[in-house]
């Protein structure tokens, strides 16, 4: 037992002595009946200590315990009192103990309050100080109101990585087990072409077919890594091989903190790689990039052309393939700071870097795809992530949100979108104008009719021309308030014809057109005086979404000296101009100094190329390929990268391949200089012979110490670049 309940039952022996004491002297002393009997305690319970019957006696056994310092003392009982006295006496001694807790409790308060003003002074210092400082500093309120507009933009922009992936929604559309269904339809499909292909003599197989075969005993993915991708949800059958040196890191927070910057990285290896795919690139030929991408399958700008080539070959299945494995590679190396950031609306992506370009182009062309699967909410999730990376908007995706969320029944997030650019200081883009239109679907989509007849009203006395030209291609005669109102200029033009070719067909239905038809035949004729006589011309990005688009109205109607920029590649169409760029790797400069190269500036003499060649020659060698030393063989090697990484017979021989010979000769012509691009192709042994080859075997022969340089510019006129397959003087071929 506690020495509380010890406590207690001597409490109860002591006062049954005195109680049995008094009995014993009852005969000496008479009472009257009037006189009130003495208290007599019920038998105390021994067991009552152990039940926990009574609490408020020991809650007060507790405070006395308390007050006392834990003593025991026994109480003096001379004579017993009445029953009324001790409830009277009780009730005064919890009057006492609360007087004298009231009394601690004021002075320990008081005592904190001496602490609390001097704390209390200090925050107040400290307070005022900063007020000072954000006076001094000037404008703090705007500041204060441009924070929660930025944070109440990033809101609108959360993304959700659910909903990034296709198969969800597709789930969601067909149901699981149908989709479960038809993938399992699909592994039968690919298992019994496999097994036919063992059983039969080797021959030539599809595109699709060579990529997807890694072999009967190929590493796969971890089941883990595949999903919990943030972007894509990748496929069981890709192999197994690590990103070749693609990371992330993180850049700079904004000084409000609203947003942080993020930046791919090119490592060492993957500088090489792009050098090297810059290289077949140049020489033009698709399966050498095929090859290239089957030895390495993370590698982005290969994926990128590859796809691109599988689209040429009408294969879009494998098309859209190929991109979300660049986005799942993308995905691999993120950082969980940015996949929170992701989440959020925070993070940023800076478009002026070459190697966050790839992730813009990459969720393009994925996004075109899911379109052709009518996937239209991981669409719209997709251009919400492009968009909110870069605010500057470098692929025009303001012009897919529209259309997209009215297709995903998103109508309510895209009126708040509207309201948000309409309201914010920092739109540069003066054709949201013709965006806003798609605010009138919305509105009709959330039953809100008279808040669109509104809308529309306004709009037409705003861009009177779009719906003139929206009612020719609904099929419809324009009424008089907008008949004959045109857009003029190209500029107009582009913007008109840009909307319509995205916004047409959310325009084409029964509810839609009749309202328009309402609207506009209820109206005045607007007066074009006062409104602008021309529009803004097209920026880079909607040129370059102009240009991805490949629709030839909007095409020529792009200003030409957009279109008409170098360097243009499939892998990074419509850059920004070089000095725009932020360069970090010697691999992303590649098509500015092949451009300079062929304008006779200073073309790979830079020390910072001549050491990334070297190191990509390295690599090539470790691999096994050896660089130009190794001559055909190495050749072969890099030409045809077989399944798991072994050699196989190449199709390109020095005799039959005569029309890339003459490709090469006419690059080389036009260069005028040795260039970075020969000496690629000589570490990867394209052609050979010629008059280079002669050349090198007549000085080989004479067995002087000439160095590469003097080399290359002692040979013949029309060959002036060290041509592909010849090594320098004094290398065995």
């Amino acid at each position: 037992m506690s020495s509380r309940q010890l406590r207690k039952l001597q409490k109860q022996r002591e006062l049954e002595q005195a109680q049995e004491k008094q009995i014993d002297n009852s005969d000496e002393v008479e009472e009257s009946d009037d006189e009130p009997a003495p208290a007599t305690r019920p038998k105390p319970n021994l067991f009552a200590a152990l039940g926990g019957d009574d609490d408020d006696a020991d809650a007060e056994a507790d405070e006395d315990e308390d007050e006392d310092g834990g003593a025991t003392i026994a109480p003096e009982v001379d004579e017993p009192k009445p029953a009324t006295s001790a409830k009277k006496n009780k009730k005064k001694n919890k009057k006492n103990k609360k007087k004298a807790a009231a009394a601690l409790a004021a002075a320990a308060e008081q005592h904190d309050g001496d602490d609390g003003a001097s704390d209390e002074d200090e925050i107040d210092k400290a307070i005022k100080a900063l007020k000072i400082s954000n006076a001094a500093k000037g404008g703090s309120t705007g500041d204060e109101e441009k924070q929660r507009r930025a944070a109440a933009s990033n809101s609108i922009f959360q993304i959700n990585p659910y909903h990034l992936k296709a198969i969800n929604e597709m789930r969601n559309l067909f149901g699981r087990e149908v989709i479960e269904s038809a993938n399992a339809e699909e592994e039968q499909q690919q298992q019994a072409n496999r097994r036919g292909r063992r059983r039969q003599i080797p021959q030539q197989v599809d595109l699709e077919t060579f990529l997807r075969d890694n072999g009967p005993h190929a590493k796969k993915l971890p089941e883990v890594s595949l999903r919990r991708n943030i972007f894509i949800q990748g496929r069981d059958y890709w192999p197994a091989q690590s990103a070749n040196g693609l990371t992330m890191k993180e850049i700079a927070k904004t000084a409000n903190g609203v947003s942080t910057e993020y930046a791919y990285v090119h490592g060492g290896e993957y500088d090489s790689l792009e050098m090297l795919f810059f290289a077949c690139v140049q020489i033009g030929d698709p399966m050498r990039m095929v090859h290239l991408l089957k030895r390495v399958p993370y590698h982005v700008s290969t994926l990128l052309q590859v796809s691109f080539v599988a689209k040429q070959d009408q294969n879009m299945a494998l098309s859209s393939e190929l991109c979300e494995r660049a986005l799942f590679t993308f995905g691999r190396v993120t950082t969980s700071a940015f996949r929170q950031n992701v989440e959020q609306g925070r993070a940023r992506l800076d478009f002026r870097r070459p190697e966050n370009r790839q992730f813009w182009l990459a969720g393009y062309h994925y996004l075109r795809s899911l379109l052709r699967k009518g996937t239209y909410r991981t669409a719209l999730e997709w251009a919400k992530l492009l968009y909110a990376l870069d605010p500057q908007d470098p692929y025009a995706m303001r012009h897919y949100l529209h259309f997209l969320a009215v297709r995903a029944y998103e109508s309510k997030w895209l009126l708040e979108f509207l309201q948000d650019v309409e309201g914010s200081e920092d739109n540069t883009h003066d054709d949201f104008v013709y965006v806003k239109q798609s605010g009138i679907l919305a509105q009709l989509q959330m039953g809100e009719t008279e808040a669109a007849k509104k809308a529309l009203t306004t709009g037409i006395q705003t861009v009177p021309w779009l719906y003139c030209a929206l009612f020719q291609e609904l099929g419809l005669d324009a009424p008089p308030s907008i008949w004959g109102i045109h857009a003029e200029s190209d500029s107009r033009q582009f913007w008109v014809k840009l909307y319509l070719h995205f916004a047409k067909d959310l325009w084409n239905n029964s509810q839609a057109t009749a309202l328009l038809v309402e609207v506009a035949k209820g109206m005045s004729k607007v007066d074009v005086k006062e409104l602008l006589l021309d529009d803004m011309q097209p920026d880079l990005g909607a040129t370059r979404l102009a240009y991805l688009e490949g629709q030839t109205s909007l095409i020529t109607l792009a200003p030409r000296a957009l279109l008409d920029r170098q360097p243009n590649y499939e892998f990074d169409p419509l850059p920004p101009a070089e000095e725009d760029n932020i360069f970090s790797h010697e691999g992303t400069k590649l098509p500015w100094t092949e451009k300079r190269g062929r304008a006779g500036g200073p073309g790979s003499n830079d020390p910072a190329v001549q050491e990334a060649l070297a190191r990509m020659q390295n690599m090539l060698a470790a691999q096994g390929g050896g660089g130009a030393a190794a001559g055909a063989g190495a050749a072969a090697r890099v030409q045809g990268f077989g399944v798991a990484g072994q050699a196989e017979e190449s199709d390109y021989d020095d005799e039959t391949d005569e029309e890339l010979r003459r490709d090469l000769e006419e690059h080389a012509r036009r260069s005028r200089e040795p260039g970075f691009l020969g000496q690629l192709m000589q570490m990867l042994g394209v052609g050979g012979g010629g008059a280079a080859a002669s050349a090198a075997q007549g000085q080989e022969a004479e067995g002087d110490d000439i160095q590469y340089e003097d080399y290359v510019e002692d040979e013949d006129e029309d060959v002036p670049g060290a041509w592909p397959g010849a090594g320098p003087p004094g290398e065995t071929r």
